[in-house]
């Protein structure tokens, strides 16, 4: 696998992410990277397009899950 170099860094007074488009030998993918947390996901282009239909309320439930008010799909439950 290689990276390509051109790493985006998106902050503010929360957080901080970097993300950057990744090449594979099945394709490109999104890498998204929290440092604050030490947590990575690769997305492929579908996985992407999906996220286009979502609203603002739908990520609602995604901070009830990373700020620990429901623990479902937290990496500390398994």
């Amino acid at each position: 696998m290689t990276e390509n170099d051109d790493l985006i860094q998106i902050a503010n007074e929360f957080t901080c992410i970097h993300v950057r488009k990744i090449q594979t030998k099945n394709g490109e993918l999104l890498e998204i990277e929290s440092k604050k947390n030490d947590g990575k996901i690769t997305l492929d282009a579908m996985q992407l397009e999906s996220l286009t239909v979502l609203k603002p309320e739908h990520f609602s439930k995604f901070f009830e899950i990373h700020f620990g008010l429901d623990d479902t799909f937290s990496k500390k439950s398994k």
